[in-house]
């Protein structure tokens, strides 16, 4: 019993590591190409969720807009980047003009 509670951490934490390793493959940071898909993830995922609900405010956009900033936020998470890192991206994407 012990081995494989053994056996099944070591394979957990080796599934973990490569997911966060691809992670951070596909997110990095120093690509042009990538800062300006995360300057657009952050618009398109906007974290207050009832911006762009119209009004009266329609309470399926709102749940759209919260499933959105969730998987923006499970993103952040697994390239281990703050929002307020994100939110210097989008600053230096509109000035430069990209």
């Amino acid at each position: 019993m012990i081995k494989t509670a053994t056996k099944f951490k070591h394979k957990l934490s080796t599934f973990l590591f490569r997911k966060r390793t691809a992670f951070r493959m596909v997110f990095d940071e120093k690509k042009p190409e990538v800062r300006l898909v995360l300057s657009e993830m952050r618009r398109f995922c906007p974290s207050d969720p009832a911006r762009n609900a119209g009004n009266p405010i329609d309470e399926k956009q709102v749940f759209i807009n919260i499933g959105r900033r969730q998987m923006l936020s499970y993103i952040m998470a697994q390239i281990n980047m703050p929002d307020e890192r994100i939110e210097e991206i989008v600053r230096e994407e509109i000035n430069n003009g990209k």
